[in-house]
């Protein structure tokens, strides 16, 4: 009962969750790993990275930002596209300043990494110190705008990012760091974070998507969850990096001074997979729709999750199992509704 059977050369997982009505949902994913030659062609990694239960942070949980969101989550609204990796200097020369921008798709997203600043005191206020010259540089939201100050010992005078609380630039003490990465021709404040890594749940917009747990929700939909629950809480890219539709594979990327080369261009792979449930004497088909695309340049590498969710009614003890397999692209292929 409840098992999962995969004759595909990729890795996978599943779960049980509940929808927003309390439905049960079969939760079952692949996890693709394939590494990136240098000429751009991808192949299967020889070691395929697991599915993950819960999100790995960089850091100590809950004081630093997230490397990886979990995989077996609810069905996504559309593809999330992340990337972990490096700024590099253009041809490696150390400079104050320089762009970064990641391309998937119609996605194209620009960041400016400046050298390491910080605050210095000016006659009438504050400012940044100017920029020292840098080869490279880890893009971590650690070292976006955000921050917590809590150098007021009352509570309620304490400031918070809710969009990125382990950031810096808050506080804007002499000596403390400036921001590495800012959105290009933007205020640091208004633009908020700039990065390409997940968001944690309970970082802003994700956690107003997850609904009011007041004493209304309390009295009228307790366990459920609340009724203005959007499921764009289960996004964990930024908004820009997320496409208007699922991607399906075969879409372009390029990347621009995120590796020491200076350019790196690829094709994500179009692969897609049959998810056939066994339940109650009958079997339910569901094709994979591409959840997530990680992008890791440091190794270099791409991750790609492919999703099916199947809601079960009355039927969780007659479930029986799921097989996985790989299906040939013949140029349509319909995916969950």
């Amino acid at each position: 009962m409840w098992s999962l059977r995969n004759e595909t050369a990729y890795a996978s997982g599943r779960i049980w969750g509940r929808d927003k009505d309390g439905v049960h949902e079969w939760i079952v994913v692949v996890k693709g790993t394939f590494d990136i030659l240098p000429d751009g062609t991808l192949v299967r990694a020889e070691e395929q990275v697991e599915p993950l239960l819960l999100a790995e942070p960089h850091g100590e949980e809950g004081k630093s930002s997230l490397r990886y969101e979990a995989d077996l989550v609810g069905p996504k609204p559309t593809t999330d596209i992340l990337l972990n990796g490096t700024a590099h200097a253009p041809g490696g020369r150390p400079a104050s300043e320089f762009m970064v921008s990641l391309r998937v798709a119609d996605i194209h997203k620009q960041i400016k990494v400046v050298g390491p600043r910080t605050w210095k005191s000016g006659l009438f206020s504050n400012g940044p110190s100017a920029a020292e010259p840098v080869a490279q540089v880890p893009i971590t939201y650690e070292r976006a705008y955000g921050g917590f100050d809590q150098s007021n010992p009352d509570p309620t005078q304490q400031r918070l990012d809710t969009r990125n609380p382990v950031g810096c630039g808050l506080l804007t003490n002499p000596g403390l760091p400036v921001p590495n990465f800012e959105y290009p021709n933007r205020r640091m404040e208004q633009a908020g974070p700039a990065g390409f890594g997940p968001l944690a749940s309970y970082w802003s917009p994700r956690r107003e998507w997850q609904g009011t747990y007041d004493d209304a929700w309390k009295k009228g939909r307790f366990p459920l969850l609340p009724a203005d629950w959007d499921p764009r809480s289960l996004q964990c890219s930024p908004a820009d990096q997320r496409p208007a539709s699922h991607l399906r594979g075969g879409e372009p990327v390029e990347l621009v001074n995120l590796t020491p080369n200076g350019r790196l261009s690829f094709v994500l792979p179009r692969l897609y997979f049959s998810f056939r449930t066994l339940i109650d004497k009958r079997v339910e088909e569901r094709n994979g729709q591409l959840a997530t695309v990680i992008i890791e340049p440091d190794h270099p590498r791409v991750i790609l999750v492919w999703q099916s969710v199947l809601a079960v009614r009355n039927e969780v003890d007659y479930l029986d199992e799921t097989i996985i397999t790989e299906k040939e692209y013949r140029g349509s292929l319909a995916t969950d509704a």
